[in-house]
């Protein structure tokens, strides 16, 4: 069984609850985990007060105690699924230890009507988990998070009142197709109207939403982790670089994140890539990081930053350098 451990948790205490007197061995081999991590899946429910009991001898195995269930929560679907959807983005892909956060979103899923949860539940099953890693920022605010997320799962337009790196706030309509955590930052990817083009939008700058009633259709199999590191490689406004590497492009994706250059098939033995920057100097030890020869395709700044490293490099070489022995 794949997921989440929060997933798994909610899996165990769905299977405890409908068929009581699973065994351990029985658990693991359902879950696909470790004994000990069932004994573990078990201590985090019954920290959150579920009294699941251990039965010893014949006929033993995990059963909830007689007579507990747990009381529905007074959310409608909607806030149901916007709430555990922001739970999920900033708890972001979990490890063996259940968080806060996860065993906050696992009591909450635990605790809605069934028709609610299975609703809850397919939107969580369609989310990609995050990179863990801290905020740059400090996690986003908690009202911008789910004000988005309930245009993204409603599908309703949303007006955002922006703060650009640079220039006079913003506001804007546009379509949320997603919400991204990456490289300590969350992100939010959908159509501007403003722009009438797909943009890519910090949460920290984003000072208010207000989820609109006009609906929108989102594009069939949009990747939005991919089209926010697109995005993010492409954000830059000074210079737009492009390098020929010389080779196939399967040796050289390895070397670069999406979210740092676009690599783009030019033949067998080629590959082009693409980005923009503000500092080439820094561009240059980032394009240098492959074992491949290359060629310099604009701007011709680039080339000039490249002779400067070659320079540096030289130097350096010749200073350190072991006098030769014969």
């Amino acid at each position: 069984m794949t997921g989440s451990p929060a997933g798994r948790v909610l899996a165990l205490l769905e299977r405890v609850q409908e068929r009581p007197g699973l065994t351990a061995p029985r658990l693991a081999d359902d879950l696909g985990v470790s004994e000990r991590t069932v004994r573990r899946y078990v201590a985090v429910l019954q920290d959150l007060g579920i009294p699941v009991a251990a039965e010893r001898g014949r006929g033993g195995g995990y059963r909830l105690e007689p007579g507990y269930r747990m009381a529905p929560l007074t959310l409608t679907t909607d806030e149901a699924v916007s709430i555990t959807l922001a739970l999920a983005v900033v708890n972001g892909p979990a490890d063996e230890r259940m968080s806060a956060g996860e065993a906050a979103l696992s009591k909450l899923v635990r605790a809605l009507p069934r028709d609610v949860s299975e609703r809850v539940a397919g939107v969580l099953s369609a989310v990609t988990p995050p990179r863990r890693g801290p905020f740059a920022v400090g996690a986003p605010d908690p009202a911008i998070l789910t004000a988005l997320t309930a245009g993204v799962v409603r599908r309703r337009v949303v007006r955002v009142r922006h703060r650009p790196d640079r220039g006079e706030p913003t506001s804007r309509e546009i379509n949320p197709y997603g919400v991204v955590v990456l490289r300590g930052h969350t992100y939010v990817h959908g159509w501007c109207h403003l722009r009438r083009a797909r943009r890519t939008f910090r949460l920290d700058r984003i000072e208010r939403v207000d989820v609109l009633e006009q609906e929108f259709r989102a594009p069939a199999a949009l990747d939005v982790t991919a089209a926010v590191e697109r995005s993010l490689a492409m954000s830059w406004t000074e210079y737009d670089v492009a390098v020929l590497v010389h080779a196939p492009l399967a040796d050289v994706e390895p070397h670069f994140a999406r979210h740092v250059a676009l690599c783009e098939r030019v033949d067998d033995e080629t590959t082009r890539l693409r980005l923009t920057t503000r500092n080439l100097d820094t561009t240059v030890l980032r394009l240098s990081a492959h074992p491949h020869p290359m060629t310099v395709d604009g701007p011709p700044e680039l080339g000039e930053a490249f002779e400067r490293l070659a320079r540096r490099l030289g130097a350096a070489a010749g200073a350190e350098a072991p006098s030769d022995r014969s």
